[in-house]
């Protein structure tokens, strides 16, 4: 009785449980429906994908844009003739390309039919198919990307295959057939092209093939030939001892290039330089010796030669480790390179002109710069030395030398007068002082006008100072020579008619303010004047040596007011001598 009275109420329970979830169910599908019925009409169903990119539960506008996006950053790659690599990879609007989505994403519908059926929210998805895009081509970005391309006979140069260093490793870069084409078929191979999302676009560009140079066979083949010679480092033979280089630092010298049609690989340099030096420079140095050449008057007269030295030829090393490299060789050794021995000079000259025309040589040919120089002595030995005295050289300031010789003679004769104005408030006594003492240019100009560039000219030519021109195009010109001959007249009376005309001339050369060239290099009163322009230094003077008057003119380009004084300063060691 018991037995069956809890069989009964087991029975009704099940029943009940039964029932209760027949309700809930029920309930739930009521619910969803309602749901279903009133869900947005511009919301994506959930779970919904299109062309791969999950789009449920979002807004159509937002599907609309997010597609548009995807579809402008998609790829369409380009195989040439029978290529299996792409050879390009180019968005569509490369191309005159354009993708909408618009149009297909709200033609999406749930319709009512749909919504009525029990939980289409959660599997309605799977029955609805979007259409595909809406394509637009433009034919004139097509014309104009087919032109950039390949330009206007179409046609695509191969690419060769090559090799790279990657992470310690060579790996192979591959090449590309190139070919001529038809302009026609390749704008139509273009223009139907669709893009999509869910697979990679291929368009296979129609060519007449033309084969690279270098195949990626060959670019294999060098890079297993490589691998395999550096595998261990190559060992370099130093006497009795080997050095290896290690197998990474010679991947971290090599560069590859193809050239001429041929693809192979050498080492560079400046990479490579340091380190070879560092292992093999010392052991393999020999020091060179010392060459003693003495010269007299500039003319060699004995030679002792010094032993040639040994250096490291980083270059030729290099090439020993490629054939080594290469099979091409067993051993390496360090290649040198022959060190010529230092020369050391003893030079004497002879005091007579011959040596002092020496001296000058030499100077002029071991230091910086180009050189005239006149040396004239007014007495004693008359010696008269010279080294380039005819090069014409752009005068800078020291052209107001013959500026200074062209007014004394207008006061001379009478034309001019001291108290006659010049320049800014300046009279004639204050301007021709200020142009040769301080090398005033206004005063040195006003003049030079006022006595007219053709007059100056002829009046230096008449004295003898032939080469020197004040109307050429590119400045005022003069020569060692000329500047040296007006000077060493000037001292000794044989122009200007009044010792009074050239006393007021020397005098305010003796006051010149700038002293860093000849008065620097000598031990004597000096009369000069100086010009500099640029690289022009020049230095004119008369040197009131002990021994009498001489006159030196340095003319100088490129030089130093510090060679100038040197260059006076050995001058006149050698002519005391």
């Amino acid at each position: 009785m018991i037995l069956r009275k809890l069989h009964t109420a087991g029975g009704w329970f099940r029943e009940h449980h039964k029932r209760v979830l027949g309700i809930g169910i029920g309930g739930a599908l009521l619910l969803l429906t309602i749901v279903q019925l009133r869900y947005p009409a511009d919301l994506l169903l959930p779970f919904m994908s299109v062309d791969g990119v999950n789009v449920g539960l979002k807004s159509k506008t937002a599907v609309t844009l997010q597609l548009d996006k995807a579809y402008r950053e998609s790829s369409v790659n380009l195989y040439f003739g029978s290529a299996t690599i792409a050879r390009d990879s180019i968005k569509p609007a490369d191309i005159g390309i354009g993708i909408k989505n618009n149009v297909r994403i709200n033609s999406i519908d749930y319709p009512w039919y749909l919504r009525l059926a029990p939980g289409s929210l959660l599997w309605g998805h799977l029955v609805l198919d979007p259409k595909e895009p809406d394509y637009t081509y433009n034919s004139d970005t097509l014309d104009e990307f087919i032109t950039k391309q390949y330009g206007e006979t179409c046609r695509v140069e191969p690419r060769d295959a090559t090799l790279r260093v990657v992470d310690q490793k060579i790996q192979v870069v591959k090449g590309a057939s190139g070919g001529t084409c038809d302009r026609e078929k390749v704008t139509q191979a273009f223009s139907t092209v669709k893009p999509l999302l869910t697979s990679n676009v291929k368009v296979d560009v129609p060519v007449t093939e033309i084969p690279a140079n270098v195949s990626d066979n060959i670019a294999e083949a060098l890079e297993r030939d490589i691998t395999s010679g550096i595998a261990t480092g190559v060992g370099v033979t130093v006497g009795q001892e080997i050095v290896t280089i290690p197998r990474e630092t010679l991947l971290g010298w090599i560069e590859f290039a193809v050239t001429e049609g041929k693809l192979d690989y050498n080492f560079n340099a400046n990479k490579a330089t340091s380190y070879l030096n560092e292992q093999f420079a010392a052991k393999v140095a020999k020091p060179a010796g010392v060459t003693t050449i003495s010269t007299y008057n500039f003319v060699e007269v004995s030679r002792q030669t010094g032993a040639s030295g040994q250096a490291l030829d980083v270059v030729g090393t290099l090439k020993r480790v490629k054939s080594f490299i290469n099979g091409e060789v067993t051993t390496v050794l360090p290649a040198t390179s022959v060190v010529a021995p230092s020369v050391q000079y003893t030079r004497s000259y002879s005091s007579d002109y011959e040596g002092l025309a020496a001296l000058m040589q030499n100077f002029a040919t071991t230091h910086s710069g180009t050189y005239g120089v006149v040396l004239s002595e007014l007495s004693g030995q008359y010696r008269r030395a010279t080294y380039n005295p005819s090069k014409s050289f752009t005068t800078a300031s020291t052209y107001k030398l013959f500026v200074a010789y062209s007014t004394l003679l207008r006061i001379e004769n009478g034309s001019w007068r001291w108290s006659d104005q010049i320049n800014g408030g300046r009279d004639l006594t204050k301007c021709f002082d200020d142009m040769i003492v301080l090398s005033d240019n206004a005063c040195a100009l006003a003049l030079l006008n006022k006595i007219g560039f053709t007059a100056i000219t002829n009046e230096a030519k008449a004295i003898g100072c032939t080469r020197t021109s004040f109307l050429g195009n590119d400045g005022i010109k003069s020569t060692p020579e000329d500047i040296a001959l007006l000077l060493g007249q000037l001292q000794t009376g044989q122009i200007l008619a009044q010792q009074s005309s050239r006393d007021i001339l020397i005098n305010a050369m003796k006051r010149n303010i700038y002293r860093q060239g000849i008065p620097k290099g000598v031990n004597a009163i000096v009369a000069d004047k100086v010009g500099f322009l640029d690289g022009l230094l020049h230095d004119a003077a008369i040197v009131y040596a002990s021994t009498g008057p001489y006159v030196l003119v340095i003319m100088t380009d490129g030089s130093s007011w510090a060679n100038i004084a040197e260059l006076t300063r050995q001058i006149e060691a050698l002519r005391i001598q």
